[in-house]
């Protein structure tokens, strides 16, 4: 039987090699940009394997972070692809881009994901109504602080993050100290993640900063925190919240819904086949998925192209219907699936 699998596969692809050269020809040299943080790492290794071994494209991982790449995509064209680009915070300069056409989105990276305030699902269905920031501030005894003195404890980010401005604002805006909160600095961002699982698997009450995908949110429930209506983003007082120097008097504000999506240049998209495109324009995972993957990447030490092997051999659930779909194939298998298994064999 294993001598046969062997034979069917290889027959799969001696007849694929053929059009996987042509393909190469179309698609030519693809740049596949790698942000510094582990999820859009290991997508970035992961679109650059789907791209190389089951369309035949010749690829690139190229180092990248969301202003240089997305400014670079915008104006010269370069690099290709960015699997992972946090497009809501990208502002006019990206807006801009989109309008005159040198850039385009595909399919959502991962749909969920983004930042907020969280706390255990579990306390937040005991307790419904800390689903809302005016809910939380009115139960301050319900989070317990870490050195037993009777304050919530609030989980800010660790000293020299961005986000630690930001939590720190919002903080102040939403008045947590006068509300019997005090703010905690965890330290480091595994401190953070370990005392928000702790809570969680003790049952415990736990409110702080945190950001999807991410191991802890792919494999524990969390809520994120509403921040009630009147109380959503706007230009204004974000810009008040991201101030470095702490003002203190910030109107209450909260972390935007975010769009997180698979990006490309038009100029790549003028020259790529049309299943390579069909593939990026459909190549959305769930948040859960993805933290779910990060969990196991950080159990195993998995560099990122380790994770993207990984996807291949053992998340077929995932892929397989998105790279068969964009050849037009709607069952649960084809040529460019196995071809790709087959590389990482």
């Amino acid at each position: 039987m294993k001598l046969i699998k062997t034979l069917f596969v290889s027959a799969i692809l001696s007849l694929s090699l053929g059009s996987f050269s042509a393909k190469a020809s179309e698609c030519g040299k693809v740049q596949v940009a790698e942000m510094t943080w582990t999820s859009a790492a290991v997508l970035a290794y992961f679109d650059a394997l789907v791209l190389k071994e089951a369309f035949g494209c010749d690829t690139e991982v190229v180092p990248g972070d969301t202003m240089p790449t997305s400014t670079s995509m915008a104006e010269k064209q370069q690099p290709d692809v960015a699997s992972e680009l946090w497009t809501n915070g990208l502002g006019a300069a990206w807006t801009d881009a989109l309008e005159r056409g040198v850039v385009k989105t595909g399919g959502l990276s991962f749909t969920g994901g983004g930042e907020g305030f969280w706390i255990p699902k579990s306390v937040v269905d005991a307790h419904p109504e800390l689903a809302t920031m005016e809910g939380v501030l009115a139960n301050p005894q319900l989070f317990p602080h870490p050195e037993g003195i009777d304050k919530g404890a609030f989980y800010g980010c660790p000293a020299g993050w961005n986000c630690q401005i930001t939590t720190t604002n919002l903080f102040d805006a939403y008045g947590m100290a006068d509300a019997g909160f005090e703010y905690v600095d965890p330290g480091s961002g595994a401190a953070l993640g370990a005392s928000a699982a702790g809570a969680h698997d003790k049952g415990e009450g736990w409110i702080g900063y945190y950001w999807g995908p991410t191991a802890l949110l792919g494999t524990r429930e969390f809520v994120r925190v509403s921040p009630g209506a009147g109380n959503e983003q706007t230009a204004d007082n974000w810009a008040c919240i991201t101030d470095a120097s702490y003002p203190g008097d910030c109107e209450k504000s909260y972390y935007a819904n975010a769009v997180i999506e698979v990006a490309y240049t038009t100029e790549f998209e003028a020259r790529a086949p049309k299943a390579v495109m069909g593939y990026l324009n459909n190549r959305t995972f769930t948040d859960t998925d993805v933290g779910v993957i990060l969990d196991v990447v950080e159990k195993e030490a998995f560099s990122p192209q380790e994770a993207a092997e990984y996807m291949v051999k053992e998340r077929q659930d995932l892929w397989v219907p998105i790279v068969c779909g964009a050849v037009g194939r709607k069952g649960a298998d084809c040529a460019e699936s196995q071809a790709l298994i087959a590389a990482v064999q």
